[in-house]
């Protein structure tokens, strides 16, 4: 099947989107059909912007937030990482693939990681097919 999902990443500022910022800078492109949506922190994500993604179109979801105790506003990962728990739990109630919503730990420094953790869920999602969710227009 010749499938390219449509993968939403929300980046706190704080990491992982200076993270692609820098890959971008050395001209290490990430997969074109990532679309980088800028968080002043990855506790200002709400479940609704999780499922709107969804709705809208999006094949996959993953949240970048700050490692453990490296967060500027203390505890803003942790909030994040206990939604994306919660979606897990909503997806699999109405039937989509918890995998769909990845979570991940960055820093700013860690470009070449942001790339793979990009590709390979890339590759990921792209194992899932289309999402079930996709609103028909």
């Amino acid at each position: 099947m010749d499938f390219t999902p449509a993968i939403v990443a929300f980046c706190c500022e704080n990491s992982a989107y200076r993270a692609a910022d820098i890959a971008g800078s050395k001209k290490e492109g990430y997969p074109p059909n990532i679309k980088i949506c800028r968080l002043p922190c990855s506790g200002k994500l709400e479940v609704i912007h999780i499922l709107k993604a969804f709705e809208e179109g999006a094949d996959g979801v993953f949240v970048f937030a700050c490692h453990p105790d490296s967060c500027r506003f203390l505890t803003g990962n942790v909030r994040a990482g206990k939604r994306i728990a919660y979606v897990h739990g909503l997806l699999e109630k109405i039937g989509i693939e918890r995998e769909r919503v990845e979570f991940f730990h960055l820093s700013e420094l860690e470009w070449a990681s942001f790339l793979e953790m990009v590709r390979q869920g890339n590759e990921r999602i792209k194992g899932l097919g289309p999402s079930p969710a996709k609103v028909k227009k």
